[in-house]
């Protein structure tokens, strides 16, 4: 995990958003490939360990490696098309990009200049500074509206698809794969037999008439 890339993160426990205050055992060039993540409210601990950062608290995380690696192939078209699909045109921006769609995280961070959360990513995916490999059961692991987009595979468990939307800004999209409902909070602009693309809705803001003055 990237040094800087770890300040994107948070506990998945249900509490108020904070930093996670970290202890490195071993960084190698701005790389943390060992240590934990505490968190300040409730102790949850997480441990990164060959630069991976492990929120499962040790659950299995269901996945078809055989068709995954069977897209492997296409890195740069995948890349292509999560960036399509997510409106990735604001470098700097966060993504997210759950298994199958992680193959292309280098490639998509690259062009569009962005950082990637790559989550339950397969093994062939590496960190990079611009690329982060987080492992995630039922919640992803970011502060509430944090993220310019989020795109997921069909081997997520269906809480972990809900959360996206608590972690994408208002405006931004999701990408479901087309089994799983759209959360209640997004309306889907496009969707083919593989997947749906979402858009969160705006924020409302209430005006308020003021006063005549006398």
């Amino acid at each position: 995990m990237f040094i800087e890339l770890i300040d994107l993160l948070r506990c998945v426990n249900e509490h108020d958003d904070t930093w996670l205050v970290a202890s490195f055992t071993q960084i190698t060039n701005r790389f943390v490939m060992e240590g934990t993540l505490g968190c300040p409210i409730c102790s949850a601990e997480y441990p990164i360990r060959d630069g991976i950062a492990d929120f499962t608290f040790g659950e299995s995380i269901p996945a078809c490696e055989d068709e995954r690696a069977a897209a492997e192939h296409g890195r740069e078209e995948l890349a292509t098309r999560a960036g399509a699909y997510l409106d990735a045109t604001q470098p700097g921006a966060t993504i997210v990009l759950g298994g199958l769609w992680a193959y292309a995280a280098q490639q998509l961070g690259e062009i569009a200049e962005v950082k990637v959360i790559a989550l339950n990513a397969p093994s062939e995916v590496t960190v990079s500074e611009r690329v982060g490999l987080v492992r995630a059961a039922k919640r992803i692991p970011l502060a509430a509206n944090s993220v310019h987009g989020a795109a997921l595979d069909a081997w997520f468990q269906r809480p972990i698809v809900a959360d996206a939307a608590r972690v994408v800004r208002p405006g931004g999209r999701i990408v479901g794969a087309a089994d799983f409902d759209r959360p209640q909070s997004a309306a889907v602009l496009a969707h083919d037999e593989n997947y749906w693309v979402a858009e969160k809705a705006a924020e409302v803001i209430a005006l308020r008439r003021g006063k005549a003055s006398e």
